[in-house]
Formats: structure tokens, C-alpha cells, sequence
């Protein structure tokens, strides 16, 4: 299906770290105890009618795996535009930062994750007009300014919409400049709907001229994100595009148009039932929702934990794990109660004699630190989960 790209001048919080456990480590090639990850990458934003924990809900989707969903008050704010998207027949996509990593804590061991999208407004997911037909639309990046965008004020007013901010599609077009010294610079006029409305700066242009040339020869026009902002008084105008640096060599084979023509604006659109349970959904019945013990072996695979997985989302009882040594237990205790002495003359004898004072609290607190440490289980230290899809 044909994916069209939201705006993404804005960031939203979505709910990964509750039912998405087994689909987020087939993210992450391995994950180890107390070292966060990151993964970027573009998602799936996939309405489900029919959810039937959370109507209305919208999931979050990386290639078939479920990873994520919108709070509920996202989720309402965000329905009518993306179902408008699935309603014209193409899949709404935005970029997704996802984070994980593994805890462990008296050998049970979780996935604590977070996942932030990219993704403007509601009322700014859309441009106020279209790209034209063949435009290679440039990735949205970082704003440049618009220059000379006062002398078009008088159009520009009447395309700024009553919110005072809007979104909108400018198209770029390299000239030729003969400066006074006889140079020739490279000058790109920004355009909306084929009236020019500014230039950018002549840096700028010079780095963009070998890209809109490019597109030119074969048979494109360059587009990019723009962003107006004002009111009846001022207003200002802004290109968001990457750095030509920046630009990846299939953007220049494929001079992709990311934004197919929508449906109208209506009130509520036709989308079809999309629930489909991820594992933590479909045992949410019998399974605690936060923490979920994953209690792997050292070096466990996902598959093992995933064929374990039923079991250990339930509750379990700290029987079930297992303790630190006697001999580690008792030297743990005996160093605990030395530290704990040597602390409390520290702070009786900072009042005398503070250099004194300030080495027994240094020696009570490193002490009782070590305590800590014997006494904990050092079990799942070095443990790391991985994944083997063949396994699973």
C-alpha cells in the first residue's frame, strides 16, 4: 500500500511498555541489563475500531509488529485525521525514536521501554494545499528562513489560515543571478502554487542548486514542507527540508511524491476492523499489566522467553527466586552494621573534629556500600537477551 508521510513538526508520547514486551525485543537484536538502546525508524499509525480494551484506540507499527498505541487522549485527537488517510487507501507513516532496555532487579528481569513519535498537530498533518503532480517532495528536515516573503505579503495573508499557522507545500526553482562584479550566483525563489512568494539565502541556495537541477533533468519539480505562521499584522514563512548532505542517494533515484491526494474533509471516515493482538494483549486477561517478569536464563533467547512467556508474565512469588549465598548473606550483614557504626561516628565527630568526621562518613558509607553489593544477587550481572527469528 502507498504510504503518505504526516507532518512531523511536533512530538507525542506513545504506550509501549505494557502488552508490547515480546513484539520490542524482535526489534532489538539483544538487549542487556541497565544498557538503553535506540532504535529510529518509520512506523505504521493504524487505526483500530474494533479494539476492545480501548475503542478508537490507534496502534503503532513496525513492518507486522505491534509496538506501541496512542493514550487514549491522543488517540481521540488524532482519529478523524489518520482515518482519513487509511479511508483514501494509503498507509499514514511518521517517524518513531524507540527506546528499551532490560532491568533486573533480585533476578526477575523487565523491558522498560518508551517510544516518541514525530508528528505535528492534528490541524497541521495535512498541507493547506497540494503538491503539484510531479514534484520529488524533499524530506522534512530543519527550517530555513524565507527571505523578501514581506514583498507577497498581500497573497500570503490570504492563503494564512485563522488559526495563524499552517502547513503548506512550496515548490523550488534555481536561477541564475549576474552579480555586479560579473559573477553568476546561484539564486532558488520559493514558490506556492506556482507564484513566487520569496528566495532563500544565496549559502543556501548554492548547497540546494545541484539538487533542484537533478530533479529538472529528469522531469521533477523540487517540493519541500513549508510552515506560515502570522497575523494581520506580520507573518513569516519557512522552508523545511534536510541538508542536501543529508539526502539519501534512493531519494535521488526514486524523487519520491510522499503525498498522494486525500479524500474531502468529513466528519468521521469508513475504515475497516485492524485489532489484532500482540502477545502481551492476548494474555492480558491472566497477566499482571506492569512489571512482567521475563526471568531468563544467562544468554536466554527470545524464543525460550517467548515459549515461557505466558507463564512468567504472572505474578510469582520471591520463593521462586534465587538468594545470594549464606556466607555472602552474613559478611553482607556484619559489613552493613560496621558501616553503620563507623557512620554514626562520622557525624558525631564532624562536630569536633570535621576532617575527621568527613573520612569516618567516607569510610562508613564505602563500607556500607559493599554491603549492598555482597548482599545483592549477582546472578543476571552479564545476562542478555537475544533474538534468533529463525528460532521463534
Amino acid at each position: 500500500m502507498t504510504e503518505y508521510t504526516l507532518g512531523d513538526r511536533g512530538t507525542v508520547h506513545i504506550i509501549t511498555d505494557d502488552y508490547y514486551d515480546a513484539e520490542i525485543l524482535h526489534i532489538f537484536e539483544e538487549l542487556l541489563i541497565d544498557r538503553e538502546q535506540v532504535w529510529n525508524g518509520d512506523v505504521r499509525l493504524v487505526p483500530e475500531p474494533d479494539n476492545p480494551y480501548q475503542p478508537y484506540a490507534i496502534a503503532v507499527y513496525v513492518d507486522d509488529l505491534k509496538v506501541g498505541r496512542m493514550s487514549p487522549e491522543d488517540s481521540e485527537a488524532y482519529w478523524n485525521p489518520i482515518c482519513r488517510v487509511v479511508a483514501s487507501g494509503y498507509d499514514a507513516t511518521a517517524r518513531l525514536q524507540l527506546t528499551a532496555v532490560l532491568r533486573g532487579v533480585t533476578g526477575d528481569t523487565y523491558i522498560e521501554s518508551a517510544g516518541l513519535l514525530s508528528l505535528s498537530a492534528p490541524g497541521s498533518l495535512f498541507p493547506l494545499n497540494q503538491a503539484p503532480t510531479q514534484a520529488a517532495l524533499l524530506p522534512q528536515g530543519a527550517s530555513m528562513k524565507v527571505l523578501d516573503e514581506k514583498d507577497y505579503s498581500e497573497y500570503l495573508h490570504e492563503i494564512l489560515p485563522p488559526s495563524g499557522e499552517g502547513r503548506v507545500i512550496l515548490s523550488l526553482e534555481n536561477n541564475q543571478i549576474k552579480l555586479a562584479d560579473g559573477r553568476t550566483v546561484d539564486s532558488v525563489d520559493v514558490l506556492h502554487d506556482r507564484k513566487v512568494v520569496g528566495r532563500l539565502s544565496t549559502q543556501i541556495s548554492e548547497q540546494l542548486a545541484p539538487v533542484i537541477r537533478h530533479a529538472y533533468e529528469h522531469n521533477k519539480l523540487t517540493s519541500a514542507w513549508g510552515t506560515i505562521r502570522g497575523n494581520a499584522f506580520e507573518l513569516s514563512l519557512t522552508v523545511q527540508a534536510v541538508r542536501p548532505s543529508e539526502i539519501t542517494q534512493e531519494w535521488f533515484n526514486e524523487l519520491p511524491n510522499f503525498l498522494p491526494e486525500l479524500l474531502p474533509e468529513a466528519d468521521e471516515y469508513d475504515v475497516p476492523d485492524a485489532f489484532v493482538p500482540s502477545e502481551g494483549e492476548a494474555h492480558r486477561e491472566s497477566a499482571p499489566k506492569k512489571k512482567r517478569s521475563l526471568i531468563p536464563g544467562r544468554s536466554a533467547s527470545v524464543a525460550d522467553t517467548a515459549n515461557h512467556e505466558s507463564a512468567t508474565w504472572k505474578d510469582q512469588d520471591e520463593s521462586d527466586y534465587p538468594a545470594p549465598p549464606l556466607g555472602l548473606q552474613r559478611i553482607s550483614v556484619l559489613m552493613g552494621i560496621l558501616g553503620g557504626l563507623i557512620l554514626t561516628a562520622g557525624l558525631v565527630m564532624i562536630f569536633f573534629k570535621p576532617m575527621l568526621g568527613i573520612l569516618g562518613l567516607v569510610l562508613g558509607a564505602s563500607i556500607a556500600f559493599l554491603a549492598l553489593f555482597y548482599g545483592r544477587d549477582n546472578s543476571y550481572d552479564e545476562e542478555e537477551v537475544s533474538e534468533d527469528p529463525l528460532e521463534h
